[in-house]
């Protein structure tokens, strides 16, 4: 059976909050923008293969990140990042601060649901 075809762990929230100093909603954020970038990347993708390590638990995203074919993609997209953000209006900085901070809260409710049904 191919490798992607195989069930693998995968790791959950609890398994970022050191990287998220204990934040559950950005580290919630953070695993689910893994999974974005291990299913909407390109197969051959640095980025979609850190991606797919890190969220199958072979490798924490720290030690991923001192990977030089990982740590030189990273850079780039992070110089991309960065360099679209100072193309922003204060306007547009503004709204996209905005929309970031509803997500998390978005996360932190999702995340409060899923306590109050387990209680259940």
């Amino acid at each position: 059976m191919p490798a992607d075809d195989r069930e693998e762990r995968r790791i959950g929230d609890a398994d970022l909050m050191d990287i998220t100093r204990g934040d559950q909603a950005r580290a919630r954020s953070l695993r689910k923008s893994l999974q974005r970038l291990a299913e909407g990347l390109a197969p051959g993708d640095p980025l979609r293969d850190m991606a797919r390590e890190v969220l199958s638990g072979r490798i924490g995203l720290r030690e991923a990140a001192r990977v030089p074919a990982y740590s030189e993609a990273l850079g780039d997209r992070t110089a991309q990042g960065f360099r679209a953000y100072e193309r922003l209006s204060p306007q547009e900085r503004r709204e996209q601060e905005a929309a970031a901070r509803a997500y998390l809260a978005e996360q932190r409710a999702e995340i409060e649901q899923e306590r109050r049904d387990r209680r259940r």
